[in-house]
């Protein structure tokens, strides 16, 4: 039976887990703050009668005033510590969550998604969600709640001026309305032109040494140009498509008093409502919607937020590799055999009814063409893919009954593209072996014919790699490589052209270990 998927609030409610409490609290600080901003406006309104009718202290009326305007930004203060703290550890746990949960499905996600397409959902996506945790749902609550208290206080003044100022409340509802329908429609576009320059931009910054290479500008780097000017072309419409209603909304937010005004008078002028109430609701009509301007921007907002959390929900649905409960004790050596192994890719038979045995202490070449296979089958090994038919084992067990973590124990896998951290060098060499010891790194770089480059650096197996440290070649990289491969003890060896990159001396004597 199929999962029925939950509605993008409901999920986003689902990440905030533990600190939904948080934005519960966040909210009621905020409708308190909006309420406090009316308070003073009430006291006008004492105020009024005390200059008509000689009732009352004004100078209450003041202090109490002075307080709600205290009282407001206590409770905005309040509101925001805790819409904050919910929203960065709502960001957290969404972070992490993607995170490990990535790292358990088919290598084949990785294929089908570009680099710039899961950047987006990680970093952009999640980003909008503190944006909205933070600053939207307080500001929304407090913009619909207050005014639904404000209204209520106004109906026992006078119910026909109080229902007067929803007018301009259901008409901008509607033109809210409107323009959420038009950005809904807009936002798969938006999604889709975003992922488009992100994956553009890496690719630009990546072939920068080409691109430097040929004299070419990015003008000239087409892909990158026609993204940029398609996702410009594509604000322009957005802004075009939403200037009327934008412009609507405000103005009809701001367009209390022309209902107010001429009803106040009609209804002054048949003695139906006191001078102290038709000044009061004058003011009213100018304040009352005032917090629903936080709307404004709430319907592209709104969209943005559910279409990229709709994103993080499809990541997080995808289902993780198959884990068994057996393991293998890794001291010892095995053999791997592919009984009838058919493996598809895009319903394309990429390799199919392969049997062969690897003994274990055997070296074993794939051979052919490029494209024949080789490394798909070398990646079944260690299952970054799964097979659609038959089955691999390793040590007469089947790979698909092995837990994940000791298949892992079990298999190094040496890229031909490779890899570094931006650490130190010894933490790139003790990656798969947190218990390795500094004799047995040393050791481990000595066999790969790494030791005496490292140790010619000024702060040896300290040294620092990345951009703000030491940039290896490609060549220094396959051997940090071969490295933390053996800092990671017996095993069994996948090596995928590891040594594209290496002198034929270096090769040699790596063949010799």
């Amino acid at each position: 039976m199929e999962k029925k998927r939950k509605s993008g609030t409901a999920y986003l409610m689902q990440l905030a887990g533990k600190y939904k409490l948080h934005l519960f609290v966040s909210a009621l600080f905020g409708i308190a703050s909006a309420l406090c901003s009316f308070v003073p406006y009430v006291m006008v309104y004492r105020s009024i009668l005390v200059l008509l009718d000689g009732e009352g202290n004004a100078l209450r009326y003041g202090l109490i005033a002075a307080a709600a305007i205290a009282g407001k930004f206590l409770c905005s203060i309040v509101s925001g510590t805790f819409s904050h703290i919910g929203a960065f550890n709502t960001l957290y746990n969404v972070r992490t969550q993607i995170s490990r949960h990535i790292a358990k499905v088919n290598l084949g996600f990785f294929t089908d998604h570009a680099s710039g397409e899961i950047k987006k959902v990680i970093i952009e996506d999640v980003e909008r969600i503190e944006r909205f945790l933070a600053h939207q749902i307080p500001d929304v609550t407090s913009a619909i709640c207050a005014p639904v208290i404000v209204f209520i206080y106004l109906l026992t003044i006078n119910v026909p001026m109080a229902l007067c100022l929803l007018v301009p409340v259901v008409l901008g509802l509607i033109i809210q309305g409107v323009a959420m329908a038009i950005t809904g429609k807009q936002m798969p576009t938006y999604h889709r032109l975003l992922e488009k320059l992100n994956t553009a931009i890496m690719q630009f910054i990546n072939g920068m040494p080409v691109m430097k290479a040929y004299n070419m500008t990015a003008e000239s780097y087409r892909d990158y140009a026609d993204t940029v000017e398609e996702y410009n072309a594509f604000w322009k419409r957005c802004t075009k498509s939403q200037g009327y209603t934008y412009g609507l909304f405000v103005a009809l937010v701001e367009s209390g008093i022309l209902f107010a005004l001429p009803l106040g008078g009609l209804l002054y002028f048949r003695g139906a409502l006191p001078m102290q109430d038709y000044l009061y609701f004058m003011v009213m009509s100018m304040v009352f919607l005032s917090g629903l301007l936080n709307l404004m921007n709430f319907a592209m907002m709104f969209s943005q937020i559910m279409s990229g959390v709709g994103r993080i929900q499809t990541i997080m649905d995808l289902p993780c590799t198959t884990e068994g409960i057996q393991t293998l004790d890794r001291a010892q050596p095995y053999g791997v055999n592919f009984e009838d192994v058919t493996f598809r890719y895009d319903k394309i038979d990429v390799l199919k009814n392969i049997t062969l045995s690897l003994p274990a202490g055997s070296l074993t070449a794939f051979v052919g063409a490029s494209g024949a296979g080789k490394t798909t089958a070398a990646q079944l090994i260690p299952k970054f893919w799964e097979v659609a038919e038959g089955s691999i084992c390793i040590g007469g067990k089947n790979i698909l009954e092995l837990k994940n973590d000791n298949l892992m124990d079990l298999v190094s896998f040496v890229f031909q593209e490779t890899f570094t951290l931006h650490d130190s060098i010894y933490e790139n060499i003790a990656i798969g072996n947190k218990e390795a010891t500094p004799q047995q790194v040393e050791a481990a770089a000595k066999a790969a014919q790494i030791h005496d480059f490292i140790m010619s650096l000024p702060n040896g197996y300290k040294t620092k790699l990345g951009e703000d440290g030491v940039k290896l070649s490609g060549g220094e990289k396959q051997l940090l490589a071969f490295a933390s491969v053996y800092a990671m003890g017996p095993k069994l060896y996948i090596l995928d052209e590891p040594t594209a990159n290496l002198d034929r001396e270096t090769i040699e004597r790596l063949h010799d270990q």
